[in-house]
């Protein structure tokens, strides 16, 4: 099973992005986190029999998404954890540093649209989820 979080403090990109995926068909119910600290938690908790797709903001108070990689580097799921930075970062250095982190599948400045959901869904590493 895929699970998607989207890991954000901004209200209305959850919202939107919420909408996004299940209009698009990727989840029905995608888990929205405002702060990074209670997705970890909730990883914490998460089946190892599952994947986890998540939509992870770079700019957030308390923990950015650089600080919430670092903890997902010391997950014992973290073999199943893939991440979409999705950003409104355009930042040259920020795409640099996205290369550097395993678990980042795709960055992608905001906001998400329908052929980013579409890319998703034919990944190798998530095509079997939709099939």
């Amino acid at each position: 099973m895929l699970e998607v979080l989207i890991i954000d403090d901004d209200d209305i990109v959850t919202l939107v992005q919420g909408k996004l995926l299940q209009n698009c068909n990727v989840c029905k119910n995608p888990l929205k986190f405002k702060r990074a600290v209670d997705a970890l938690e909730y990883l914490y908790l998460a089946s190892p029999d599952n994947d986890y797709l998540l939509l992870l903001d770079i700019n957030m108070p308390l923990m950015n998404g650089w600080q919430f990689l670092e903890e997902i580097e010391k997950m014992t799921i973290k073999e199943q954890v893939f991440v979409y930075m999705v950003t409104s970062s355009i930042d040259f250095n920020d795409k640099e540093k996205a290369k550097k982190y395993s678990r980042i599948v795709n960055f992608i400045e905001k906001p998400i649209t329908v052929k980013n959901c579409e890319q998703l869904k034919e990944h190798q590493l998530f095509k079997s989820h939709f099939e």
